[in-house]
């Protein structure tokens, strides 16, 4: 009885650290946990990874600013944008965004030289 006790002792001691490398979510409902996990979430990113969120966070701040009437408006559109999201989920969303944009950008291009080659 005594080693089936320490064997599922073990187990559970073990199982508490299962899972602990999943990454931070952002927590929006209040202004402490937002920018506590908001932090915990970037530190999440290895260096590469972490210019990516900050140049994302930084296009989202502008965005969330351009929408807002008052500071405490655009601090909770802020937080509610942000919320249950986790660091590498923003970076997949700048890469795809940054994708985008150079595809139309390069298209663009593409059409002003076909524009220019007509005449």
């Amino acid at each position: 009885m005594r080693p089936l006790l320490l064997l599922i002792s073990c187990c559970l001691v073990s199982a508490c650290g299962f899972g602990s490398d999943a990454p931070t979510v952002i927590d929006g409902t209040s202004a402490e946990t937002f920018n506590r996990t908001l932090r915990a979430a970037q530190a999440d990113l290895g260096p590469r990874d972490r210019l990516k969120f900050e140049a994302a966070l930084s296009e989202f701040k502008a965005r969330t600013f351009a929408r807002a009437d008052s500071r405490q408006e655009y601090q909770r559109l802020l937080r509610r944008g942000l919320d249950g999201l986790t660091a590498p989920r923003i970076v997949d969303r700048f890469d795809r965004d940054v994708g985008r944009v150079g595809d139309q950008a390069a298209d663009a291009v593409f059409d002003a030289k076909r524009a220019l080659n007509s005449k």
